[in-house]
């Protein structure tokens, strides 16, 4: 059986995140106001075989990115098991330092938003409205920060006016890899209604 994370992160993809000192993807400005910022998990990297690890140093750079400093809640969507098993409570404390909220809603890799997100969504919901109506940042985690990070950036986008088609493009034109699926572009033009 071959390992999911050989596919998702072929050699020269590790090679070229591990030169990036942060996990950040990109900065959105949100229409009316705040910012969305799309990262991939504060602090993963890989061994020279490939295997994933938490470097701390990783975690920390990340979380002090500029991008990063007005920002009071991370939502990561990655599931549990796709991270090393100490990296929530390594993230869980470096987080707790920069005063920044950690919410899990998690979402399958490659799928789109499930009604499980979407009723974990609303209770974050009011939280997010009034962290970005008064100019700050919300920041949403995956494990690359690309899939579920961009579709979920382009629902928030689409929660405060732009039409699917925009909101796709603007999160492209910070991260081109962003939205990875078919799946994940389905539901953001169902979204739009």
């Amino acid at each position: 059986m071959s390992d999911p994370l050989s596919e998702k992160y072929p050699p020269d993809l590790r090679d070229r995140l591990m030169e990036i000192e942060t996990s950040v993807r990109s900065d959105i400005p949100c229409p009316g106001a705040g910012r969305i910022v799309t990262l991939g998990f504060p602090g993963l990297a890989f061994d020279v075989r490939g295997a994933t690890f938490v470097d701390k140093e990783r975690m920390d750079a990340t979380l002090a990115d500029r991008a990063l400093e007005p920002c009071r809640l991370l939502i990561v969507l990655l599931e549990e098991e796709e991270v090393p098993e100490e990296a929530w409570s390594l993230l869980k404390e470096a987080a707790n330092r920069k005063s920044i909220r950690i919410e899990h809603l998690p979402i399958r890799d490659y799928e789109a938003p499930d009604d499980a997100f979407q009723e974990k969504w609303q209770s974050v919901e009011p939280e997010i409205r009034a962290l970005l109506a008064a100019g700050g940042t919300v920041a949403l985690s995956c494990h690359y920060g690309a899939g579920r990070s961009g579709t979920v950036a382009a629902g928030l986008l689409m929660d405060h006016g732009l039409d699917a088609d925009a909101a796709i493009k603007t999160v492209r034109a910070h991260f081109p890899e962003s939205i990875e699926s078919d799946k994940q572009l389905e539901w953001l033009k169902r979204k739009a209604g």
